[in-house]
């Protein structure tokens, strides 16, 4: 039978007991994807839409529009994709677990009980009950327990690598607790509980890279007993007696698909363990794997590749036979080898003075995310000259009233975009997407604006401000300030770094003189801002100096051309020199 999940009413506030169920965006038959809008639901809070954290087929709805239920109540069945709904107009079918989910009750909220099924983001995962197991010699906790995937922290985004874990096996944990940190090739983020309970399993070790979906941890409500009579081993869950929870993924598998992912054996690589691996150049055999059944990890890549090679893997021992008797307890598995850098030695032709060290998650990130947009673009750079003069002398008015009454300085940044905003509108083709394999384009009616932040030079986040062409000149200014105090202070939101249409990156105030950056995916041009510096122009007859500066455009020639490209530059060009910049600012 194919897997199936049950998406339950979600807990949109931490005093939120019950919600309303607006309407439904699918019906039973629909397929639906991950992400699609599911159904709106209505609190004493909030209105909210709630996407879809599974891709499948809606097998029931539970729970008509207009009925108030206590959080945790099922609200609809969906099934993997290529299900089919159970015909007639009998009783509904019966959910998983369904009898362990508790009745409402007092004292959810604030009163220290335990609670109910509450998910409190869909993208975090499902809730799902533990069914109960055939074998009643093995240990199960009793009540709902739920289990926390891989969430999607970006449009493009398909795996994370697990950070570190904020709470351990036993630990009671509250709604909104840190839980784990998750990086990606966007962004670090620390992701908080969605329930209150206890962490029954963490499944997924720090270190390791899963796909979206893919289940990390499980929590149980609170008082919950752990399974078994030890914590289970993490990153090797035991598979029950009665077969695989309903609605969640098995351990380490992505649970969008429906289908078991494939044995983990020595040879199952994440994506990216098999980037680093291709753009090493190393041949896979010959690494040592310390993951679960000798399966490679990114630490073991990164330990070959700085010790200049790999070595053999060594053979992995027959299996043993099955015992005839009961087994004996599991010895403890072997510690993971250290990934510890050593510098290469003189004979294989390095220097002793050369320091190894360890690149950091964010900078692998940014790395494969880098090479995976060039391999995706037809990457073209062009450029413009722009006279500032005109930008300048309003500066020089306006910049100490400016920073007073918003915070913000009054850089040429603010210009930059909103002159862009207005060439964006002028050359819809700059503001778009391609699916090349659907063969479509899509124009976005409205500006994303997506702001490089460097993290004092140990990575790049993209926030973004979104419906930017409803901004005048102080309001991009004030948002992009905010949006980037928060990425330095490692509180910005994921979905502040979604959505972006159009992206400025700005090496500018380092002085750079022109710069030809890597295109922001889904994107299909990115505008750079470099450096302004004073220059002889020819004005008119005479020679003056003013303030220059080269501002570029890369932009992908699969959606646009040189002409649209340097028609777009122009555009940018002109209202820079020419507009009345003292009537916006002022």
């Amino acid at each position: 039978m194919s897997d199936e999940w049950v998406v339950t009413m979600p807990k949109l506030g931490e005093t939120v007991t019950e919600g309303t169920v607006g309407g439904w965006r699918k019906q039973v038959g629909d397929s639906i994807e991950f992400d699609d809008p599911l159904f709106e639901v209505s609190t004493d809070k909030v209105d909210s839409e709630i996407p879809s954290p599974y891709d499948g087929v809606i097998l029931e709805i539970m729970v008509p529009e207009g009925e108030t239920v206590p959080v945790g109540t099922p609200l609809v069945r969906i099934g993997a994709p290529g299900s089919v709904p159970p015909g007639g107009n009998g009783p509904p079918a019966v959910v998983a677990g369904a009898g362990l989910v508790p009745e409402a009750r007092p004292g959810v909220a604030g009163s220290g009980g335990p609670s109910l099924n509450d998910p409190a983001a869909p993208q975090m995962g499902g809730s799902e009950a533990m069914p109960a197991l055939e074998d009643p010699a093995v240990s199960v906790p009793t009540g709902v327990v739920h289990e926390i995937t891989m969430p999607k922290l970006g449009e493009t985004v398909t795996e994370g690598t697990v950070g570190s874990w904020k709470k351990q096996v036993g630990d009671t944990i509250d709604f909104d607790d840190p839980l784990f940190e998750v990086s990606t090739d966007k962004v670090d983020s620390e992701i908080p509980s969605p329930y209150d309970g206890v962490l029954l399993e963490i499944v997924v070790p720090e270190g390791e890279t899963v796909p979206v979906g893919a289940v990390l941890a499980r929590i149980g409500e609170a008082g919950a007993a752990i399974s078994g009579s030890a914590p289970a081993a993490v990153g090797a869950p035991a598979a029950p007696a009665g077969g695989p929870v309903s609605g969640g993924a098995p351990s380490g598998g992505a649970s969008s698909g429906g289908s078991a992912p494939a044995p983990r054996d020595g040879r199952l690589l994440s994506p990216l363990v098999r980037r680093l691996v291709a753009e090493s150049g190393l041949a896979v055999e010959s690494i040592t794997g310390t993951g679960d059944m000798g399966r490679i990890r990114r630490e073991d890549v990164e330990k070959a590749i700085a010790a200049g090679g790999a070595r053999p893997a060594a053979p992995s021992p027959a299996p043993a036979p099955a015992p005839t008797a009961a087994p004996a307890p599991a010895a403890p598995a072997p510690a993971p080898a250290t990934a510890t850098p050593r510098p290469p030695s003189p004979a294989s032709g390095g220097d002793p003075r050369d320091e190894v060290v360890e690149l950091s998650r964010m900078r692998l990130a940014v790395a494969a995310g880098m090479k995976t947009s060039q391999g995706i673009a037809a990457a073209v750079w062009t450029s413009v000259e722009v006279d500032f003069d005109n930008v300048e002398r309003v500066r020089a008015k306006h910049k100490d009233r400016f920073k007073k009454e918003t915070g913000s300085s009054l850089s040429y940044l603010p210009f930059v975009s909103r002159a862009a905003i207005d060439a964006l509108r002028a050359y819809p083709t700059v503001n778009s997407s391609i699916d090349i394999e659907a063969k479509t384009m899509t124009l976005h009616p409205y500006v994303n604006l997506g702001i490089a932040v460097d993290l004092d030079q140990q990575g790049l986040v993209v926030p973004v401000v979104r419906d930017a062409d409803g901004l005048n000149m102080r309001g991009i200014a004030k948002r992009v300030t905010e949006l980037a105090g928060a990425a330095r202070g490692k509180k910005l939101a994921m979905s502040d770094m979604q959505g972006s249409t159009f992206t400025i990156t700005n090496p500018g105030p380092f002085a750079s003189y022109a710069s030809a950056p890597i295109i922001n995916q889904p994107n299909v041009a990115i505008l750079c801002t470099d450096g302004v510096k004073r220059r002889p122009v020819a004005v008119g007859d005479a020679i003056a100096i003013h303030p220059t500066g080269i501002i570029g455009l890369v932009y992908d020639h699969r959606a646009l051309d040189g002409s649209t490209a340097s028609l777009f530059l122009m555009h940018v060009r002109d209202s820079l020199e020419q507009r009345d910049w003292e009537a916006e600012v002022g």
